[in-house]
């Protein structure tokens, strides 16, 4: 009689980077003194909330600060959060600003498999990371919802995203739309993009992954919940979000 064979999940997990080397001025002056992922929502920081549905799902947690307030994130999480590893790189004023110039300067210690990103303002739910996690291939997080008039919208096709929207002020000062929702699963390829700047000259992450999506498609994980926490006036919505976890 054979030996019973133990069928066990060798796939190793996901490392996650946070976006959080913003200066957060929407929320100022309060950003001028702490950083905005340390603002208090309930009774942990909004940067609890944001990394908590990961932690089942990733290794470890890779936080890109700024020279400048970025200390005290990295005081608060210090090197190990709830049986996570955690490192940090800094942006500094050296740096091209912008998203995907944060996520270079991880390049030596992301390693070599897929990875997830999340900005430092953007609260998800577990089900949906499982999910998307689960899939393991290169998407972005979708979300169907009301957001001001001058974010993008993203076209679908076939469970991938083809392109981005725009709108007009014609269709009101907010819309109702598909919208990237801060999540992503990407690979190493990214970094060999010709980079995108934005029109403030920023280095955009969305921008360069949608200029190349003919040969590095990208799967839309579509998100049940979303809440932005862009600036003051979102707070309250955020205060329910969690109270609804």
């Amino acid at each position: 009689m054979e030996p019973t064979k133990i069928i066990t999940n060798t796939k190793e997990k996901m490392k996650l980077i946070v976006l959080a080397a913003g200066k957060g001025t929407r929320f100022y002056p309060l950003t001028k003194e702490i950083p905005k992922g340390i603002i208090k929502l309930g009774d942990k920081t909004l940067l609890d909330y944001v990394i908590a549905p990961y932690l089942n799902h990733v290794s470890e947690i890779i936080f890109v600060i700024n020279d400048e307030l970025g200390w005290m994130i990295k005081e608060y999480f210090g090197d190990n959060y709830k049986k996570h590893n955690v490192s940090y790189v800094i942006q500094t004023a050296n740096h091209k600003k912008g998203t995907l110039s944060a996520l270079k300067i991880c390049k030596d210690v992301i390693g070599d498999g897929l990875f997830c990103v999340s900005n430092c303002d953007d609260l998800l739910l577990e089900e949906d990371i499982k999910k998307a996690v689960e899939c393991d291939v290169p998407g972005i997080g979708i979300s169907h919802a009301v957001m001001p008039h001058n974010y993008w919208g993203i076209n679908i096709e076939n469970n991938f995203a083809a392109s981005f929207r725009r709108h007009n002020k014609e269709d009101g000062e907010k819309v109702l739309d598909y919208f990237a929702n801060g999540f992503y699963v990407l690979s190493r390829e990214i970094f060999d993009f010709p980079e995108i700047e934005t029109r403030d000259g920023e280095v955009g992450l969305p921008h360069t992954l949608f200029a190349n999506l003919s040969n590095y498609p990208l799967k839309a994980f579509e998100f049940k919940k979303w809440q932005s926490v862009n600036g003051p006036d979102n707070m309250e919505a955020a205060e329910k979000f969690i109270s609804e976890l």
